[in-house]
């Protein structure tokens, strides 16, 4: 089978809107569900892969697409796409074959203009941030600035 645009949408439809998910043909080629659905949306969050799933992964990053398959999701790759999560990737099913699935949640959008009245000096990565349901590393790493100016002989811009 090739799957096309029309194919995922088709399956898309059939899920309607709100929550669902269907298997899709286990004719594929394991990468082109998520190949295809990348070309549109752009580049894929990992929610599980090898069966592990994301520690990061919660309700404002595509946890609600992983509700349905509870631990049995091998690989799900997610976009977040206007108000609904839309994610791909292999699950077990209940007789424990791995199977292609497309799946698609509701994602709550919070309003990119809405800044509260304590929110008046946010920052603007902050909120896109909070938008797009994004993480940032729970550390960044700790460069000594000075010595590597030192090792390059040389001062580096402030910004």
């Amino acid at each position: 089978m090739e799957l096309t645009q029309g194919t995922v949408d088709d399956p898309l439809a059939q899920i309607g809107q709100g929550d669902g998910y269907i298997y899709v043909s286990g004719d594929l080629d394991p990468q082109q569900p998520t190949d295809l659905p990348g070309a549109r949306y752009g580049a894929p969050r990992a929610l599980v892969l090898d069966s592990f799933t994301d520690p990061t992964v919660d309700e404002s990053g595509g946890a609600a697409l992983l509700a349905p398959f509870e631990d049995r999701a091998v690989m799900i790759a997610a976009w977040a796409y206007g108000n609904e999560w839309v994610g791909t990737g292999t699950v077990r099913d209940a007789e424990g074959v791995e199977r292609p699935v497309l799946a698609v949640a509701r994602r709550k959008v919070p309003d990119p203009l809405a800044v509260g009245p304590d929110e008046k000096n946010v920052d603007w990565i902050d909120r896109l941030i909070r938008i797009t349901g994004r993480t940032l590393p729970a550390q960044r790493p700790h460069v000594d600035w000075a010595e590597v100016e030192s090792r390059l002989g040389t001062p580096l811009p402030s910004d």
